[in-house]
């Protein structure tokens, strides 16, 4: 052995004598803690309140522990404090036991385990962090709406298989990806309601046989409701790999969109430029001009698919009940949030700042890229099956590919030929009429289908979609009122018996 070490003097070890100095570091869990040290204390806080409530507490027992919470989190925790404790549970209960005495700081933990107590502060943080993610998407998605606003009568070439495919309005692109985080969006919004309910009160696995009153701290906390079987309630982190699979989710469609401009912002297409202030230099060719913050965001990606995994990997074959393995959820749980949020958050900005070169992309769209659109002209104009317009179609294209003529020059002489080769009767009048209008714009019009990329259809979506964000706005408004009104809820109930309490600004 190294050493040995008392942490945090000892509270917890009742029946164990000191413990080795590698192994006390080894099993700390302090400095992942720190995520969750505010939302501990508003627990603790919550949880002595109901105590009092329920008699195990005198109220000047009460104002004695959280006058010591309050001066803890006031002061905040320094690098000794960080090194002394096995985590942060026992950092807050030793602290109140210091400033107040072990006869009543020792009531701090009454009826409590760090099974539910942890667990308790994650879901608390945890939804805290949603709510953060949800204002973070729809700052983006107002982005992506003012993008498409600005675009509604800009042709632009969609592709697949990274071939250009067809023309429709750039502002279909930007709403494309506004449906998928608004998937996104609602996603975390539903998650948010299983994440919102209170494990406090199940104690170490089955829960206690002192009246506690675990709806009061549901409602302190601003829980929704309450994880009922203590067994599940300790033991279960589904609520992490669900949230962590949605973050996951929405960090794909950022890389994809990243993936997209990368592409376009290349010299070989130019279809987009960025500010200076968002792009970064060559340490040896001073030409360059590098994407570096998309680059950045499509590999960051990696990290929430490996936190993913990485709480798969920790839930796979843990027993049930409590095991110590569930303090390695929160390490993923945070860098998925952290890396997700910043990712959300450059990529508003990248969006904010891009500029659309309208000329570039215009002279870059393929002759051919109007083929479907054409055949679909033949199929209403001139009752041709769609297979036999297809087929024409791409006759029509492979000769203007072998007499390096754009389709709408092909002469009366070529759509006859090419026809009554075809299907046997001459449609060159048909066709000569389509390609006359046949540019992308004109075409993209004649698209009806909901949802088609058509500056019509595009409008409508764009209004509907205002509306929907307007929606979405006023839906995390209220549940960011809810969280602080709880808040609020418990520093009132407190400052009956501590005047003037209130936590520290986060």
């Amino acid at each position: 052995m190294s050493g040995e070490h008392e942490a945090g003097g000892g509270i917890y070890r009742s029946r164990l004598g000191p413990v080795s100095s590698d192994a006390a570091k080894y099993v700390s869990s302090i400095k992942e803690d720190l995520w969750i040290f505010n939302e501990d204390i508003e627990c603790t806080v919550a949880h002595d309140l109901m105590l009092m409530k329920q008699g195990y507490i005198t109220e000047d027992q009460l104002k004695k522990i959280v006058l010591a919470l309050k001066k803890l989190q006031d002061e905040g925790l320094s690098q000794p404090d960080l090194e002394k404790y096995e985590d942060v549970h026992e950092l807050i209960e030793s602290f109140v036991v210091g400033e107040v005495g072990l006869e009543v700081g020792g009531l701090v933990h009454t009826a409590r385990s760090r099974n539910d107590q942890v667990v308790t502060a994650v879901r608390l943080k945890t939804r805290r962090e949603i709510l953060s993610i949800m204002r973070e998407l729809l700052e983006l998605e107002a982005v992506l709406l003012k993008k498409a606003g600005e675009t509604t009568s800009l042709m632009f070439p969609f592709y697949t298989h990274l071939q250009q495919a067809q023309a429709a309005p750039l502002s279909h692109y930007f709403l494309g990806y506004f449906d998928a985080f608004l998937r996104d969006f609602n996603r975390l919004s539903d998650s948010f309601r299983r994440v919102n309910q209170n494990p406090l009160g199940s104690v170490a696995i089955v829960g206690s046989s002192l009246k506690i009153d675990r709806s009061l701290t549901a409602k302190l906390l601003g829980f929704e409701g309450i994880l009922e079987n203590s067994f599940d309630a300790v033991s279960s982190r589904d609520f992490a790999l669900e949230v962590v699979s949605n973050l996951n989710i929405l960090m794909l469609n950022l890389s994809r969109i990243m993936e997209d401009l990368i592409i376009w912002l290349s010299s070989e297409y130019g279809f987009f430029t960025l500010p200076d202030e968002l792009a970064f230099p060559s340490s040896a060719m001073p030409n360059k001009k590098n994407p570096c913050i998309l680059e950045l965001t499509r590999a960051r990606t990696g990290r929430v698919f490996s936190s993913l995994a990485q709480l798969s990997m920790i839930c796979k074959a843990v027993p049930s009940g409590y095991v110590r393995d569930l303090q390695e959820t929160k390490p993923p749980l945070i860098e998925a949030f952290e890396t997700t949020k910043d990712a959300i958050r450059m990529v508003r900005i990248v969006l904010e700042n891009l500029q659309v070169n309208h000329e570039r992309i215009r002279s870059l769209m393929e002759p051919s890229i109007i083929a479907l659109d054409v055949a679909e002209r033949v199929v209403e104009e001139a009752k041709v099956p769609f297979r036999l317009a297809h087929k024409l179609v791409g006759e029509m294209v492979k000769l203007s590919a072998k007499t390096g003529r754009r389709m709408t020059s092909l002469s009366e002489e070529d759509l006859k030929e090419v026809s009554s080769r075809v299907l046997g009767r001459d449609l060159s009048s048909v066709l000569l009429s389509i390609l006359r209008k046949a540019d992308t714009g004109f075409l993209a019009s004649k698209r009806v289908s909901m949802g088609a990329g058509s500056p019509e259809s595009d409008s409508t979506m764009l209004a509907v979609r205002g509306k929907v964000l307007e929606d979405c706005f006023s839906k995390l408004r209220l549940m960011v009122q809810k969280d602080r009104e709880a808040r609020m809820l418990l520093e009132e109930s407190v400052r009956r018996i501590v005047e003037g309490f209130s936590f520290s600004a986060r």
